[in-house]
């Protein structure tokens, strides 16, 4: 029997030219403290991974809960501004995610950046969809938002 799987999506426009974006948003490891702030610890590349190495494997540590993730960038598209990386394991009550975030100029509004970010995932044995759907679909919104004001406040302060 095949297990069921979920599609969280969430966008923003973000204010900074795709360029600027990407440079902070390309590698995880930048990437998680912007989303996580202080509720991520302990994060880096292992298994000789890089920010410009595929497949790199990087694993990163959720407070205040100390739950552990490891996860592995497995493409990278310089000319698409995307990243798509998986889950290695469970985390949060989800299993075998795979999740994609694309940057892309916004042709109407110079100087800024429209973000997607997808998650597709299994919900891990033991948990129940109807709670871990929803959570997950918050944390992609949630991501956003925070990269969202990542930017704002940097184009405020500059």
């Amino acid at each position: 029997m095949l297990a069921a799987r979920y599609h969280v999506y969430d966008s923003a426009v973000v204010d900074a030219p795709i360029e600027e974006a990407w440079r902070e948003l390309r590698d995880v490891i930048k990437l998680l403290p912007i989303v996580f702030g202080d509720a991520v610890k302990d994060y880096r590349y292992v298994d000789g991974g890089s920010a410009e190495t595929i497949p790199s494997r990087f694993e990163f540590t959720l407070h205040p809960s100390g739950e552990k993730a490891l996860e592995e960038v497995v493409a990278r598209s310089e000319a698409e501004h995307s990243v798509t990386y998986r889950l290695l394991g469970q985390v949060l009550g989800a299993e075998g995610y795979i999740a994609t975030y694309r940057l892309r100029p916004v042709t109407t509004e110079p100087g800024k950046t429209f973000v997607e970010w997808s998650r597709e995932f299994g919900v891990a044995p033991g948990h129940e969809a109807e709670k871990v759907v929803p959570s997950m679909a918050a944390l992609t919104a949630k991501e956003l938002v925070t990269i969202k004001e990542h930017f704002a406040r940097r184009r405020r302060s500059a």
